[in-house]
């Protein structure tokens, strides 16, 4: 049980006078004995991994980690899952919390923060966590059985959840989600269109949709439902990411192409993703469409030669050596040190034809690393041209 009075609460917001603001407010309601502050999602995490916590009062948009991105792993982490969470929020960033009502927060607050919300919030919250409304403990059992594997079981818990609150989107939606697990595919979607339909912002909804279509192989319909899931709740941009992933390995790259190019415009820092999903790419042979996201990039980051070399990398994979050869010069003129370069430089010298040229970057490469077999074996069929 918790005590309002002797509550242990971590306090989570990235601008310190909001924490002590925060602290404040609940020393003049007279909740909680012991505060903490942890100032990003990764040091919340931290730090509940440490100490025990009776209630978490975070802010939703911070940096290394949003609250919504710490919620989930909260969520997920079978120790500390049950602990009450209050997520803070401005209005701007409501739509990507409106999931929260039927997901994964017990309270939501929109700034501006007073002591009368707070502390009506705070007596709810610690009241529901002490006597969970039936809803709630027939969802928490259904989730027990579920890591126990026992589906038939979680379903009949989800049913009886939907029977008492047959309001509530999230016990419709676990209930196609049990489903789903099961490979009752037909009932799966039942449900979970029925959740969608009355709550068009349960995004877990939605990505459970994407998943069940792409076991279906209706693309389409994933897409459709994967890419709404993005434009709820940036936190689930990794999952629309993994279904671009699935159509190119799948050799789908124009649809794919469709999925990152809006997960691009949601992400917070599109340069990396980029950068990941040309990595991704190239390791899957979608040479082209991973040259064109490297040439994107190093208009952008001019200073990164491995960036050029990757390109370079990218055009030899293709066979094309002539578009390679410039970027690979450029790239070894920015980073003289990188043997790796200058071997590959010399191999496509020799692959159009100019071995002269060859055995210039190959003496380059030597004249570092004395001992590089390759570089020495090339060299020799150079000056055998």
């Amino acid at each position: 049980m918790i005590d309002l009075n002797e509550m242990t609460v971590l306090i989570v917001d990235d601008i310190i006078t909001m924490c002590k603001s925060i602290h404040r407010m609940m020393k003049t309601i007279g909740y909680g004995d012991q505060f903490f502050y942890a100032h990003n999602g990764k040091e919340a995490l931290r730090f509940l991994r440490k100490e025990p916590i009776d209630l978490i009062l975070m802010d939703y948009n911070m940096p290394e980690m949003q609250g919504g991105e710490a919620l989930s792993i909260i969520r997920d982490d079978r120790i500390l899952r049950d602990i009450p969470v209050i997520m803070i929020t401005a209005q701007a960033y409501a739509d990507y919390v409106a999931e929260a009502a039927e997901s994964y927060v017990d309270a939501l607050i929109l700034k501006p923060l007073t002591i009368k919300l707070l502390e009506n919030k705070v007596a709810d919250v610690v009241a529901k966590a002490n006597d969970p409304p039936p809803i709630v403990a027939h969802l928490k059992r259904a989730r027990e059985f579920e890591e126990e594997g026992e589906l038939d079981m979680a379903i009949q818990e989800a049913q009886l959840a939907m029977e008492v609150d047959p309001d509530s989107s999230r016990a419709i939606r676990e209930l196609g989600h049990f489903h789903l697990k099961k490979d009752d595919l037909k009932e799966a979607e039942k449900w979970l269109l029925q959740a969608a339909r009355m709550n068009e912002m349960d995004v877990i909804a939605f990505h459970n949709l994407g998943e069940l279509y792409l076991k279906q192989d209706k693309i389409d319909e994933a897409h459709h439902y994967f890419e709404k899931a993005m434009e709820i709740s940036p936190r689930h941009l990794d999952r629309g990411i993994n279904f671009g992933k699935t159509l190119i390995q799948r050799k789908m790259v124009p649809r794919a192409i469709k999925v990152f190019t809006q997960a691009f415009k949601l992400s917070k820092d599109p340069l990396v993703l980029k950068e990941e999903v040309a990595d991704f790419c190239c390791e899957n042979e979608a040479h082209n469409y991973a040259a064109s996201l490297f040439e994107d990039l190093i208009s952008k980051l001019p200073q990164r030669p491995d960036l050029l070399f990757k390109l370079g990398k990218t055009w030899e994979s293709v066979g094309d050596v002539k578009k390679a050869l410039p970027y690979l010069i450029e790239a070894e003129k920015n980073d003289e040190e990188n043997l790796e370069i200058k071997f590959h430089l010399a191999r496509d010298y020799v692959a159009i034809g100019k071995p002269i040229w060859a055995e210039k970057a190959l003496k380059r490469l030597l004249k570092l690393d004395a001992d590089h077999k390759e570089a020495q074996e090339l060299l020799k069929s150079c000056i055998k041209m």
